[in-house]
């Protein structure tokens, strides 16, 4: 368990996600957690699960050790404006706010503090996401292995060089809805083939979540993976005729890019 006491400004979709997925894995104690949010039936809710709730952003930065900014971009900067004249630099700040780059956070604060930017995504609210952080030049060695033990409570973390996190949004941050998308076109198959829909939507999903295990779980790429499905002249090629006839691929890779590109334009 961990000593150091964590602060959230924002406590929105994201911002709740990782105080459960903090509680779930008994990180710290819920007492060592504190939140604020402008939104009062927020804290009213978060409160409920024994978490420390303050009036202020100033208020938590003199209770905690570390800052996370979960708030959405077009909050940031009042943010930062009273974190300016508080935070210090034995203090770390981790941002997943979506497009705000650590130069921007620095230079708007005009102090040289450890910051990491993280961009999680949203299968993180059931312990499930995969978080990409990109730590800046004033983070010490513990407190980027604490800032990964943290967002490791909700799932996955890789560290990259932060000019890729515009690709992990493409990639990573939309995915899913990318993934749901596919879903919906499998349920609507079977629709059309005669089943229910719950029936339709229990096969998609589960064959959805039964694929992706598998394809983590064996050595085999994802080629071979499905060469291994693949009868010639059977159902399954005569499905993939159609998909790539669609240009399945050459879709979801160009979704990729044009969010990537989408992230580079709104970036601060």
């Amino acid at each position: 368990m961990l000593s150091c006491k964590i602060g959230f400004i924002g406590t929105g979709r994201m911002g709740t996600g990782l105080i459960r997925g903090i509680l779930r894995k008994k990180l710290v104690l819920p007492e060592n957690i504190w939140a604020c949010d402008k939104l009062e039936e927020r804290l009213l809710s978060i409160s409920k699960l024994g978490v420390k709730t303050a009036n202020s952003v100033e208020e938590i930065v003199r209770k905690v050790d570390i800052i996370f900014i979960a708030v959405k971009p077009q909050d940031i900067d009042p943010i930062l404006e009273k974190l300016k004249n508080t935070v210090n630099s034995s203090q770390l700040i981790i941002s997943i706010v979506a497009g705000i780059t650590t130069s921007y956070i620095i230079k708007r604060l005009g102090k040289k503090i450890p910051l990491v930017r993280v961009m999680p995504n949203m299968p993180a609210l059931i312990g499930e996401g995969i978080s990409a952080i990109s730590p800046t030049e004033y983070v010490k060695a513990n407190e980027l292995r604490i800032a990964k033990e943290i967002l490791g409570a909700v799932g996955e973390v890789i560290e990259i060089s932060e000019e890729l996190q515009d690709a992990v949004t493409g990639l990573s941050g939309s995915g899913p809805a990318y993934i749901y998308t596919v879903l919906e076109g499998l349920i609507e198959g079977g629709l059309k083939a005669g089943l229910n829909y719950e029936i339709a939507s229990k096969l998609a999903l589960q064959t959805a979540l039964g694929a992706v295990k598998l394809a983590k779980e064996r050595k085999e790429s994802l080629e071979e993976l499905k060469s291994m499905i693949i009868s010639p002249g059977g159902t399954t090629a005569e499905g993939l005729r159609i998909l790539q006839k669609g240009g399945i691929k050459n879709c979801l890779a160009q979704a990729v890019i044009q969010a990537t590109q989408r992230a580079k334009e709104l970036k601060k």
